[in-house]
């Protein structure tokens, strides 16, 4: 006869590997399991806990408080990964139990018992109700690890790790235990016939991945170069940015020249200092071949070496050493840049080589300026912004026809509207004037068509902007940031092929750079190619490691809300939630679209506690719209006084399946209305 019912938090904990230990050491066993309850029962009392079963090396306990029950968890594992270390796993869940002196029944403790025996040791791994519960207890931190299904249990079931310090937090793919296993079907007679010849192919292919994961390369381009940053052997360490000069210059050069393929400024400064052999810089760039060399300063006098390597056979094509005065400088960067037109055998013509000719200053000191300007603004904040304009400003002042510098000014410019939220229409017209300076002094700078391309998209004149793209690409075919903004023209103007194009280009031209990948993974996206975008998805998380977390995951949720796979997109939106409660309604939506009612309606309690109440009332209709709930769609909607938000014309529409309801109708016939008004 079961005495009580309650609502309680379930503790299960056992010891990993404890049958192999009493196989191997009964008395150690005895030992371990004798530890193991002292601390339990010690920790258990301390926390309010009520001790029900002991079974062999595990234990049963419930606590009136989910705060509780995972402070004293927390406490055990920390006692138990001590200095004499007891292996033990622990799971948490909450629910409606009954029970009597000597059994406790419950599916709550169903669910207890399947989630602690997907715990590893050293964790505690708890359900989302018990998480939902700690969520404001900022002592106590928990990782999502994502929703898994367990045996005898009708719903999926999302799993939280608690992560405090010293605390064990599984991989997700590690989460094994009570799990429902998906029965192989019986393969047909057809299928059996053809195995022989499957196995072959499947052997090839494995044996095609595995090459091509270990080298991590890219395809290989034939004619194509990366120019690596020159080494500083000078006792200065300022003149270190000579060596970026030079390099910079011969990069500069070499994007002019349409037939051949040169990796971006951004991708060659990872291998600044590089202990990578050549060859295997070859295949991560996917180039034929690589130009390292070195600069060496003494006063005035300067010694520059350069060689160009065959990546593929790893060997000399050309080499040579120049000593020559720093006034000398901008004559070596030509020259050099003519020597590998030569040595690859480039046939261009007589015009094109006389592009290769690139002198931007005569002053050195204004040079010096200008390349310290390109570095700052290559930080990306409001200071560096800031002092890169101010750089830029002291090279103009030292030479006032320095064309690149006005050009860089007007790019700073218009930066600091993202970084230093500048007003744009004031950056805009300030950056045109310095345009207009660069263009009169030298027109053949692709930077300044570049840049006014950038402004005219901002201000919506495509047709200007179009034109100044096409510009810039035609005096700089390998110039990645025209590239990129060419794309972004492509978008804006919904042409999504061509968008696909430019993109594609532009990674082409600079693999290490996660704008160039994320760019092409939107492009991939936009003109549905799926299975390509789900590759690179894979590609970049692997390629840029040190990306933030949460850029990855807006990446992730993006390209999986596209395509409908709402299961994979709950695991990056639940981590972006943690940071931005805008997410909140995609995370509710694709929950109610994978299947899990419960938690979609978990996110709706939690949405009427965020933003002002007419952004709130939105956001619950997203919800109600992936729950099929037509009445509370638009008795939401219709309590939201902005209305623009339902005819946004994003492609991830929420409401597209409501569009035909005369409701919907009246809707953006209201809306109509309130914007004449």
């Amino acid at each position: 006869m079961y005495k009580q019912r309650q609502l309680a938090a379930i503790m299960f904990t056992d010891i990993v590997g404890y049958t192999a230990l009493m196989q191997r050491d009964e008395k150690e066993a005895v030992i371990y399991r004798q530890r193991h309850r002292d601390i339990f029962q010690n920790a258990t009392k301390k926390y309010n806990g009520k001790i029900l079963q002991y079974f062999g090396d595990g234990t049963l306990s419930i606590f009136r408080s989910s705060v509780q029950a995972v402070e004293c968890a927390i406490e055990m594992q920390k006692i138990f990964r001590g200095d004499f270390i007891v292996p033990v796993r622990i799971g948490i869940h909450v629910g409606d139990i009954a029970y009597s002196d000597d059994d406790i029944v419950g599916d709550a403790v169903n669910v207890a018992s399947r989630i602690e025996s997907c715990a590893v040791s050293g964790s505690i791994l708890i359900s989302d109700k018990i998480n939902d519960q700690i969520r404001s207890h900022q002592h106590i931190q928990s990782t999502y690890l994502g929703a898994y299904e367990f045996k005898n249990v009708e719903d999926p079931m999302p799993l939280f790790a608690i992560s405090n310090e010293g605390l064990v937090v599984p991989d997700r793919e590690d989460v094994r235990g009570k799990l429902k296993q998906q029965k192989p079907k019986e393969p047909s007679n057809k299928l059996k016939r053809k195995a022989p010849i499957l196995a072959v192919f499947l052997l090839i292919l494995i044996s095609a991945v595995v090459y091509f994961s270990f080298y991590n390369e890219s395809p290989i381009k034939e004619r194509s170069i990366a120019v690596l940053p020159f080494s500083n052997l000078s006792n200065e360490k300022d003149d270190e940015i000579l060596g970026d000069g030079i390099t910079e210059e011969i990069l500069t050069s070499l994007t002019k020249i349409e037939d051949l393929h040169v990796i971006s400024r951004t991708s060659i400064l990872k291998y600044r200092n590089t202990k990578k052999s050549i060859p295997q810089i070859a295949r991560e760039l996917g180039v034929s071949y690589i130009l390292e060399g070195s600069i060496q300063k003494n006063g005035n006098q300067l010694r520059v070496t350069a060689q160009l390597i065959d990546a593929k056979e790893d060997k000399h094509v050309w080499a040579e050493k120049y000593d020559r005065t720093m006034k000398d400088i901008f004559d070596i960067q030509t020259e050099v840049s003519k020597e590998i037109v030569d040595a690859l055998e480039l046939n261009i013509s007589l015009e094109d080589r006389s592009k290769l000719v690139s002198i931007p200053t005569q002053n050195l000191e204004a040079y010096r300026y200008f390349l310290r300007g390109k570095q700052e603004a290559d930080q990306r904040s409001k200071e560096s912004i800031e002092r890169s304009i101010d750089l830029f400003n002291k090279a103009i002042d030292l030479d006032p026809e320095f064309a690149e510098a006005y050009a860089e000014i007007a790019n700073s410019i218009f930066l600091s509207t993202y970084y230093a939220r500048a007003n744009p229409e004031e950056a805009s017209k300030r950056a045109e004037i310095y345009l207009n300076k660069a263009e009169e002094l030298k027109p053949s700078v692709a930077r300044i068509y570049t840049v006014k391309g950038l402004l005219y998209n901002h201000s919506h004149q495509y047709d200007r902007a179009k034109s100044a793209f096409e510009k810039a690409i035609a005096l700089a075919p390998n110039d990645v940031t025209a590239r990129q903004q060419f794309a972004t023209y492509y978008f804006y103007t919904k042409q999504y092929e061509k968008q696909l194009e430019q993109n594609k280009i532009a990674y082409n031209l600079d693999p290490l750079s996660f704008a160039a990948a994320s760019g092409y993974l939107s492009a991939l996206t936009y003109n549905r190619k799926y299975d390509e975008a789900e590759e690179l998805l894979k590609e970049i998380e692997d390629k840029f490691e040190d990306a933030e977390r949460s850029t990855i995951n807006r990446l992730k949720m993006r390209l999986y809300m596209t395509t409908a796979e709402y299961d994979k997109a709950i695991n990056p939106l639940y981590e972006l939630t943690l940071e931005d409660t805008n997410y909140f309604r995609m995370l509710g939506y694709s929950y109610a679209k994978a299947g899990d009612t419960m938690a979609a309606y978990r996110i709706i309690d939690s949405l009427r506690k965020y933003g002002p109440e007419d952004l709130r009332n939105h956001r619950i209709a997203v919800v109600y719209a992936g729950l099929g709930k037509a009445d509370s769609v638009f008795w939401y909607l219709d309590s939201t006084r902005n209305k623009s938000q339902l005819f946004n014309s994003d492609r991830l529409a929420y409401f597209d399946e409501y569009k035909s309801d005369k409701r919907y109708q009246e809707l953006l016939a209201q809306h109509k209305i309130n914007t004449q008004n």
